[in-house]
């Protein structure tokens, strides 16, 4: 979970920042977009744990052990600290994160309905 809401917070911080200029406001578009650009990012950092979905023990130790494992949003480096790979403050953040971008969506929607 950690990984992939530390590879999200760089297109969440992007669209918060667009977001503020804008006068607090989300085009469709940009509704559309984060969600896909946190799906890319947080898939490439997950990238070193997909051997184990079909059982590759092997190549996921293997993956873990390469010089290059943190090219992956720093996966590697995470994992190694598991008082920061363990915590529950990260699913909750990760939750509160996603209200807050459903509640910006949610206001959108009904001031385009208004409109």
């Amino acid at each position: 979970m950690i990984h992939v809401l530390l590879a999200s917070s760089l297109p969440l911080l992007v669209f918060v920042a667009l977001w503020l200029r804008r006068g607090r406001r989300a085009s469709f578009r940009s509704l559309v977009v984060l969600p896909l650009a946190c799906l890319g990012s947080g898939a490439w950092a997950v990238v070193p744990d997909l051997p184990r979905l079909w059982g590759n023990l092997e190549l996921y130790v293997d993956l873990h052990h390469r010089s290059y494992c943190n090219v992956f949003w720093g996966h590697c480096l995470i994992d190694r600290r598991d008082d920061i790979d363990s915590s529950m403050a990260f699913p909750a953040l990760f939750v509160l994160v996603a209200i807050a971008i459903f509640a910006i969506g949610w206001r959108e929607l009904r001031r385009a309905e208004a409109a």
